[in-house]
């Protein structure tokens, strides 16, 4: 006898096609857990439409048999297939290891116990069939094993389902559609395969294989539509929740419609409860309902585990692909390596390698400011110059290398002599500079002669220091440092070891 097939064997035929075909293209698209998952899904559901087809148009019950094996190596598998499609739309990684192994030893179980059904008669106790029309339908005395089968059926739908419509409800505007369209498409087996269990299908035929045909259309209208095997796994989760960046997307109304693994690390918070909150029915005191009150691009200081953290936060809109805009985003970058980095640099150029203290550059710079400063609140302002006597002769004698000590050491003396607000500088090889604030002459003078008494006695070494005051015709430093280095010269001229000090009209020389 040869098959009979009729429109419902021809359209499973076209169904079984159309899902392996969707399976090939998923195959051919971004690697992901949800699009292994999908091309599962579709092969699965490809055997069980190709098989019942066979089993509608099969004339005797060893065919029926037959086709029965196919749909069943297709059939306990959907449960596992469908949880982890629903799972990785909501995770890029897919269902956790120990739910994968639990649903694929249960589903390998219904497959071998139905398999070797001849030999225990625990799936069906007695199978028989009959012709309606050119439609072959069979009859089963159903044993505990079918049972098991049904229940695990409606479980792994229902929670596709369930979890299908906690993606829809938690999905932003610009996944609304697609996550609709994954919603609508994974009722339609669940309530076909409820409806023959129900005995509401007609002719008694299994509409489980005709949902699964409508769920592959509904998927493919989101695959080629809404790049749900492109889009949604490389742009949601493997990027969106893969950066280091926190992101928080905010709707039009202020509320908080999805946030990213980064920003609830930045923002321990953040969590499911505050998604569809405003910021006013954030805590008022939590730095989170500051952030997204504030419009433009600022840094944020916060503290985790007792450590300062600096974080940056700009805010982007957003728009959809008819570029309607649907909300901001907020990207939030942890900043304080990058400021530390620069703080680093920035202390680099400014200082000198050798002493530690400021190079001539930025030493002249702050020295300018100081000056225009003094000028601008007719304060007080001066400067010392230092000239380490006879230190030409350390090097010639013991050599640079203990001539770099000296220096070292002679800078260190000063440091711990000055305040936090002096200048303090090298101005080339054994020279230093100190510019005072709110300083007149005579505290200055009486510094340098501090100074040049700690380093005979510390350093063993004298100095000859230059002292001049801020006055009214000097426009800028290097018109006060010239003062000073000619009260210098005169300090050395008179024998070194000690301080000259320049006045208006003359410098007169002090002793040490």
């Amino acid at each position: 006898m040869s098959f009979n097939f009729s429109a419902a064997s021809i359209f499973l035929f076209c169904s079984s096609a159309f899902c392996g075909w969707l399976a090939a293209y998923a195959l051919m698209q971004r690697r992901s857990a949800f699009s292994r998952n999908f091309v599962a899904l579709m092969l699965f559901s490809a055997l069980y439409a190709l098989g019942y087809g066979l089993e509608l148009a099969s004339p005797d019950l060893a065919l029926i048999k037959a086709a029965l094996r196919l749909q069943y190596a297709g059939i306990p598998f959907l449960p596992l297939a469908w949880v982890g499609l629903a799972w990785s739309y909501l995770d890029s990684r897919g269902l956790p290891r120990v739910w994968w192994r639990t649903l694929l030893a249960l589903s390998t179980l219904i497959f071998l116990i139905h398999q070797s059904n001849d030999l225990h008669h625990l799936y069906y106790a007695e199978l028989a069939f009959s012709r309606h029309g050119d439609l072959s339908i069979t009859h089963t005395s159903k044993g505990p094993a079918y049972w098991l089968t049904i229940a695990y059926l409606n479980i792994g739908f229902g929670a596709g389902v369930l979890l299908f419509f906690r993606a829809w409800r938690q999905s932003k505007a610009i996944y609304h559609h697609q996550a609709r369209c994954l919603l609508i498409g994974s009722s339609f087996p669940w309530l076909c395969h409820l409806a023959y269990q129900f005995g509401l299908s007609p002719g008694q035929i299994d509409l489980g294989p005709f949902g699964l045909a409508a769920s592959g259309l509904l998927f493919a209208i989101a695959s080629f539509r809404h790049g749900i095997l492109d889009v949604l796994p490389m742009a949601r989760d493997m990027v969106f929740d893969g950066i280091a960046e926190g992101v928080i997307v905010i709707d039009d109304q202020g509320r908080v419609v999805d946030f990213n693994r980064a920003a609830n690390g930045f923002f321990p918070e953040l969590g499911h409860h505050s998604i569809g909150l405003t910021r006013n029915e954030l805590e008022d005191a939590s730095p989170l309902s500051r952030i997204l009150a504030t419009p433009g691009p600022f840094e944020c200081p916060l503290t985790f585990d007792g450590q300062t953290r600096h974080l940056e936060i700009r805010r982007y809109r957003m728009r959809d692909r008819g570029g309607r805009a649907v909300g901001n985003a907020l990207l939030i970058e942890d900043i304080t390596e990058k400021k530390a980095l620069i703080e680093q640099l920035h202390q680099t150029a400014a200082t000198d390698e050798l002493t530690g203290v400021f190079n001539r550059r930025h030493l002249m710079a702050l020295s300018q400011r100081a000056v225009q400063l003094a000028q601008r609140h007719q304060s007080r302002l001066s400067v010392i110059i230092v000239d380490i006597d006879h230190f030409k002769a350390v090097n010639d004698i013991q050599g640079h290398l203990a001539g770099d000590a000296q220096l070292k050491k002679i800078a260190s003396l000063f440091r711990a002599r000055l305040r936090a607000t002096d200048i303090l500088g090298r101005y080339g090889g054994d020279e230093f500079i100190i510019t005072l604030a709110e300083t007149d002459a005579q505290q200055a003078q009486e510094l340098a002669h501090k100074l040049n008494q700690s380093c005979r006695e510390e350093c063993g070494t004298t100095l000859s220091l230059g002292v001049a005051e801020l006055q009214a015709p000097m426009l800028d430093f290097n018109a006060l440092l010239g003062k000073a280095d000619e009260a210098l010269y005169r300090a050395k001229a008179s024998g070194r070891n000690q301080v000259a000090i320049h006045v208006p009209a003359t410098s007169v020389e002090l002793d040490p």
